[in-house]
């Protein structure tokens, strides 16, 4: 199975409610209107941006610059190409995508999820996305991250308590992505799953992991490159 995960912007005539609203009661419910698309298609959901809120914790910026994190699953990325290329996917939803979305600047990973912590995801979310250091590949880099990472909240009490699970949705080497090595693009996007917004500053009072993890951190990311952002969850399939 793999994930694709698209990350927009929305164009620069709408606001962000203008655009939520288009993408839950327009878009959404036409890709579910063609059979043969949708059918494809083992889950799509759309996480938007709450406003105003991030994780301050590591000095991150807040990833404000995009208005969704669309993720769609498939039984394999040749699945996917397979459904992109159906022809009543080009000729009635392909047109949707530019009428609320800044195409321009969106950013289109495919990706394998990796369970760190066991749980089953709710309407909050914690996202980190992540890019590698110079003179690391991104399989050096992935490996590395998931396993420091996997022990540094393993070890944590606090995480344990709070986090109702995360994943690692690793990016698939640069060759099979739909922007090739584009330096826009992320190597890994964390997911944490949060009971609610709120639970953040609770994860953010831990002070042993967030300094592990910020050693980490220092350690394997490009520190510029680093964003986070709080969603809430729509989901369109199933």
């Amino acid at each position: 199975m793999i994930k694709m995960m698209i990350l927009a912007p929305r164009r620069p005539e709408m606001t962000h409610n203008e655009f939520r609203r288009y993408v839950t009661e327009v878009h959404g419910p036409l890709v579910k209107s063609v059979p043969e698309v949708a059918a494809g298609i083992l889950r799509y959901h759309y996480n938007f941006p709450l406003t105003d809120d991030a994780d301050g914790a590591f000095g991150h910026s807040a990833a404000s610059q995009f208005d969704i994190v669309t993720e769609a699953w498939f039984a394999s990325r040749a699945d996917q190409l397979r459904n992109m290329a159906e022809p009543r996917y080009l000729e009635i939803i392909r047109p949707d995508e530019g009428r609320f979305a800044d195409e321009a600047h969106a950013l289109f990973h495919y990706t394998h999820e990796i369970p760190i912590t066991d749980g089953t995801p709710n309407s909050h979310k914690l996202f980190f996305f992540r890019r590698r250091r110079s003179g690391l590949t991104r399989a050096e880099f992935q490996s590395r991250w998931r396993s420091a990472f996997t022990e540094i909240v393993a070890e944590s009490k606090t995480w344990t308590n709070i986090v109702l699970g995360c994943v690692q949705n690793h990016a698939l080497p640069e060759h099979l992505q739909p922007l090739g090595t584009d330096p826009r693009c992320y190597d890994i996007i964390d997911e944490i799953f949060l009971p609610d917004a709120a639970d953040l500053a609770s994860l953010n009072a831990d002070k042993s992991l967030i300094e592990r993890l910020t050693d980490l951190e220092t350690e394997l990311l490009e520190p510029e490159r680093c964003l986070s952002r709080i969603t809430e969850t729509v989901r369109n399939i199933p």
